[in-house]
Parts: structure tokens; sequence; C-alpha cells
């Protein structure tokens, strides 16, 4: 199997080596009979997907140049939290590419647990998919309702211009102004007064 092995220090602290990791994921591979196709090093901070060897690592993957990551442990590959870490192994699993862990072999994607963690995978996915769409209506309805509360309307999640200043912009138009000046005495872009007074023509 060609495998990638991934190993990853934080950039503050000078006492750790990868090479201390890659060691251990060396001879694994060597135990399992693995061609390690490349050696991913990161010396970087977990807590961000936008690590140099990270992406490329991923990037590989989606390209199938290896079946298989090998990593110290879940912490190396991934300090975002679980549902990032979920994401990741996720995109892996799309991609054909399995994932194994040292120090936590309960999470592999390979062996007897492989079918268990896939399916884990694919729950997880779907589950924080949904938890986003839900997160989205509740940030949509608090955004509606505090607008609510100060008088504005608020359409499809963008807050729109207070019936006050609506009413202002038609009255600058009744008395002559061109649109451009209406933009300039309400403080307003050319293109959202063209859209309050096509709408109340409209109406």
């Amino acid at each position: 199997m060609r495998v990638a092995l991934y190993a990853r220090v934080s950039t503050g602290d000078k006492d750790q080596d990868p090479e201390n990791q890659l060691i251990v994921l060396r001879r694994e591979a060597q135990r399992a009979g693995d061609i390690i196709y490349k050696e991913y090093i990161d010396q970087e901070s977990g807590r961000k997907s936008s690590r140099k060897a990270f992406l490329e690592m991923m990037r590989d993957a989606q390209k199938r140049h290896f079946e298989l990551v090998r990593v110290w442990d879940l912490s190396r590959f991934s300090r975002e939290g679980i549902e990032k870490v979920f994401e990741h192994t996720s995109f892996l699993e799309q991609c054909g590419v399995a994932f194994w862990s040292y120090s936590e072999p309960l999470l592999n994607t390979v062996g007897p647990m492989r079918e268990l963690m896939k399916a884990m995978v694919a729950w997880a996915a779907g589950y924080y998919s949904q938890r986003l769409s839900e997160n989205v209506r509740a940030g949509l309805a608090r955004k509606r309702l505090k607008a609510e509360e100060k008088g504005e309307e608020y359409t499809h999640g963008r807050r729109a211009v207070a019936p006050a200043l609506v009413a202002q912009i038609q009255e600058l138009q009744a008395q002559g102004l061109s649109v451009r000046k209406i933009s300039r005495e309400v403080a307003m872009p050319v293109g959202t007064v063209h859209k309050y007074l096509k709408k109340e023509l409209s109406e």
C-alpha cells in the first residue's frame, strides 16, 4: 500500500522534533510492507487547515497518490476540533484514502475497524452539515428579530433600509433631486437608492 506520513510540531516549541514521530511511522509502515510515497512535515499550529504540507497532502490524496495517511496521533493531524477532524477524514475517505493513528487505533479507518469508522465518518459529516444549516437559520432569525426591534425590515438575511429612510428618499425624489444627489444626501450607494425608488414605483 502506498502511504503518506504526516508529522507536525508547534511553531513555538523548539524542543519538539518531527523526526521523533516519523521514526515510529516509518517503522510501522515497514512492518505493514507499505511503500512510503512522501513524508509531509509542518511546523505550524494545528488549529488551522492552511498548513502548507497539510494542504499539499490533501491535494495529493485527491489525486490518489497514496491509499493511507499515517500520523502519530490525532492532535498532530489537526487541533481544529472534532467537527473539522471528521471533515478532513471524510474528505480522505471520499478520495479513497484511509486514516491511521499510531496512538488511537480505534480511530483508524483501515483494518478491522474500517467499516465502523467509515459509518461514523459518514454519520458525522451528515450531522455537522445539518447542524450548520440549523445554525445559519438560527442566525438569520436572530438578525431578523434584532432588525424588527429597531423598526427595520429584514429580508433574506440582509438588513433592509429603515422605513423612515425610504420615505426620505422618496421625498427627495419628489423634490426633483437626481438619484446621485439623493445618494449623497442620505449617504447611501446609488444602487441602493435606485432599488428603493424602483420598489416604490412597482408598488
